[in-house]
């Protein structure tokens, strides 16, 4: 797979996280930016096992209302990346909270046929335990990178708090493509796990990503240890 993005949890935090209003105002703005060692999306490398570059800006009503776009280098696609998304997010009397959105994923000047633009629609529930917090979700999308066809991205989060500041965390997910001749590999199994901690206004990252492909499945591109710093303002 040659498409890239963060990752949907990664995306709704960011929506979720851009909350920091101004006085009394329901608009609230924020921007992001990252440097990694190596842009994995979905248990691939987007950036040829190379740093990337990243960075967004959100909007935020009261209501939960949001829009943002995020960025990235890329090498592939003589393109960069850029998102954009908007949605609705809340949380239920229960403390189960909730988001549905729409995501576009553009590689501006890219001329491959077939693209590599695509659209999914997704939606995730979540929940702050005592101890620890869960979230799962699901993206379609009805034409999947490359013209692949149907593409269901599906997925669940783990996340728990350690002492000193830190944060563990462990996400799994798993990839099905109706057209996998076209695509060039089989449906496929993604992991991540990893530990953060924030710093006054960064939050460094140290994680491990691989996928149940092997070398030749996956173009020896899906298995990588990540350092990641980002801050939000």
């Amino acid at each position: 797979m040659k498409k890239s993005i963060f990752s949907l949890a990664s995306i709704l935090t960011l929506a979720s996280a851009a909350t920091v209003s101004a006085q009394e105002s329901p608009h609230s703005f924020s921007a992001n930016v990252a440097l990694t060692t190596d842009y994995m999306f979905r248990g691939y490398s987007q950036s040829d096992e190379g740093p990337a570059i990243q960075g967004g800006f959100d909007y935020v009503h009261e209501s939960g209302v949001y829009l943002g776009t995020w960025a990235s280098s890329i090498d592939f696609a003589e393109s960069s990346e850029i998102d954009l998304y908007g949605g609705i997010s809340g949380e239920l009397a229960n403390g189960l909270g909730w988001d549905v959105g729409g995501l576009y994923y553009l590689y501006p000047g890219d001329g491959t046929s077939p693209e590599f633009d695509f659209f999914e629609v997704y939606g995730s529930v979540s929940h702050d335990f005592e101890k620890f917090n869960l979230a799962a979700g699901l993206n379609y999308s009805p034409d999947y990178t490359l013209e692949t066809g149907d593409g269901i991205y599906v997925y669940g989060d783990l996340g728990v708090p350690l002492p000193h500041g830190f944060n563990f965390a462990v996400h799994v997910g798993h990839q099905s493509i109706e057209d996998n001749a076209v695509w060039g590999g089989p449906d496929y199994l993604d992991w991540k796990v990893g530990v953060s901690k924030a710093i006054n206004k960064f939050n460094f990252d140290l994680s491990y990503v691989d996928t149940d492909l092997n070398d030749t499945e996956c173009n020896d591109i899906c298995d990588a240890v990540v350092f990641t710093i980002s801050s939000s303002f």
